[in-house]
């Protein structure tokens, strides 16, 4: 476990950066030992964790500081999409059980994914992946002949249209390449995750870690895969570096798909 002088600089610098949200210490500290429980605490983002783990306890002056801070984007981002105002109010329903309902008897996904300075990003990943989850339960989103899903885009996104129709040529190559630039544990998590359907729990056995920190590798290789096959689509597209967001509704829908087949390949190999 994490020295009380560990987990005090925590609620020291969560306490600075969230200074207008009262939580109820003891128990926000119990969670910030439980996260770090494993972890490099230096090498954490102080304010993600406290943040998370303010939430983690339910207090809803840390859910508001948490929704103001990474939700007010999310509106947007899905509306791209061609979700209706009521659509995107349901995705983001989805999104709060998600991120802060613990499951059996686990830490809530918020934990997980909190410390590494990237939360925003996969706070975002998350209601788009919801986003197109829903989409494919109403029939909306459909896999064409070369395996890729036709995306609705909103009528009033001429540029996340125009990227459509030309992602799909450079889409494989981008995918395998970043496939290739992942670490090979980072390629172990995916494969047991995503490709055998391996359980948190069994993650975590495999590697001898809390399921927490199982979760959060699986959660990090992930963002990186995404991240890194945004900057090969947008090299290789021309995208401006500002528009690089605006892949992401062509990435995800097609991330997982892509990778349990290259997975699978890779494993037949």
């Amino acid at each position: 476990m994490p020295s009380g002088a560990v987990v005090d600089l925590i609620v020291a610098e969560g306490g600075r950066v969230y200074a207008d949200v009262m939580v109820d210490e003891p128990a926000v500290r119990t969670w910030i030992a439980r996260r770090l429980d494993g972890e490099d605490a230096a090498a954490l983002d102080a304010g993600e964790v406290f943040l998370a783990c303010a939430c983690a306890t339910g207090h809803g002056g840390a859910l508001a500081a948490f929704e103001r801070r990474y939700f007010a984007t999310l509106p947007s981002a899905l509306s791209r999409l061609s979700l209706a105002a009521d659509d995107v109010a349901e995705v983001v329903q989805r999104l709060r059980v998600r991120l802060f309902v613990a499951e059996d008897g686990g830490a809530p996904r918020v934990v997980g994914y909190a410390g590494t300075g990237q939360l925003g990003g996969l706070v975002r990943v998350a209601a788009i992946r919801l986003g197109l989850n829903l989409l494919r339960s109403r029939g909306r989103l459909v896999a064409g002949d070369d395996g890729f899903e036709d995306i609705p885009i909103a009528d009033d996104d001429p540029a996340l249209a125009r990227l459509k129709t030309q992602y799909r040529g450079a889409f494989k190559q981008a995918f395998e390449d970043a496939i290739a630039g992942l670490d090979g544990r980072e390629r172990s998590l995916l494969n047991l995750a995503l490709v055998k359907g391996l359980g948190i729990d069994k993650v975590a056995v495999v590697y001898g870690v809390h399921r927490a920190t199982a979760a959060r590798w699986i959660a990090q290789a992930r963002a990186n895969l995404t991240r890194a096959v945004h900057a090969l689509l947008a090299t290789r597209l021309g995208v401006p570096r500002g528009q690089v967001d605006d892949l992401l509704p062509l990435v995800e829908s097609q991330l997982e798909l892509s990778l349990e087949r290259l997975l699978r390949t890779r494993a037949g190999a």
